[in-house]
């Protein structure tokens, strides 16, 4: 598989305020078709959420024939533009990550039945939970609260996945307060022709997951993409 997705040159953590989010020149390699180049150029030019590091993952060439992969750690804390402008160190006042993924952008060129299109999404995200929140109710909430951020960019019918909610409790030399967790892994296939010249909008797809994520470690609205 041709790598065709990646962050500049010895940029392999993008954070804001670090030139994150501003085009940065791409040299597009041999082979790769026109509607995929597209939706990288998507990705390239798309504005970067603040308090999400995005980095560069491959994706298996049994997966697809090219692939976008970009992989996600959010901080419990965000920093104001008047804060950056003062110097302060947004990632040293945040030094935990407690919410983390992963997208894949997935390209077949010949459309495949089981997707429904060429292109196919396929995400994981893993969270903290409040232990009080740990119920039989639980992984359905999460489930709706990630239709939120992905569904009006899907294809009708197409989102599928699992949650899983774990809880920990430890015994002994590892004696504690319990933790639970959950991770949530789904797929989809993504609305085509949203971008650019009636192109898959990459970008769009990226951020919303990135979204999703973050709303895990902080209130929605605080999230929400447009």
């Amino acid at each position: 598989m041709a790598e065709i997705f990646a962050f500049p040159a010895g940029a392999a953590a993008m954070r804001p305020g670090d030139g994150a989010g501003k085009p940065q020149h791409l040299v597009r390699p041999h082979g790769v078709p026109d509607v995929v180049w597209s939706a990288v150029e998507s990705v390239r030019v798309m504005p970067h959420r603040d308090g999400v590091i995005y980095r560069e993952i491959p994706v298996p060439a049994t997966l697809a024939d090219f692939g976008i992969g970009v992989e996600f750690e959010v901080a419990s804390c965000a920093m104001t533009d008047a804060a950056r402008g003062t110097g302060a160190d947004f990632y040293g006042q945040c030094n935990a990550y407690p919410a983390a993924g992963w997208l894949m952008l997935l390209y077949a060129r010949k459309p495949r039945e089981e997707w429904g299109s060429c292109w196919r999404c396929v995400a994981f995200a893993k969270s903290p939970l409040d232990v009080v929140e740990n119920d039989a109710l639980t992984p359905s909430m999460i489930w709706e609260s990630m239709r939120d951020f992905v569904i009006g960019r899907a294809e009708p019918g197409t989102l599928a996945g699992t949650v899983t909610v774990t809880s920990n409790t430890a015994f002994g030399n590892l004696s504690g307060e319990p933790h639970a967790g959950c991770e949530i892994r789904v797929s989809w296939t993504p609305l085509d022709g949203t971008g650019l010249g009636a192109t898959m909008d990459a970008g769009t797809q990226v951020n919303s997951w990135a979204a999703f994520i973050q709303s895990t470690v902080g209130p929605q609205e605080e999230h929400d993409v447009e």
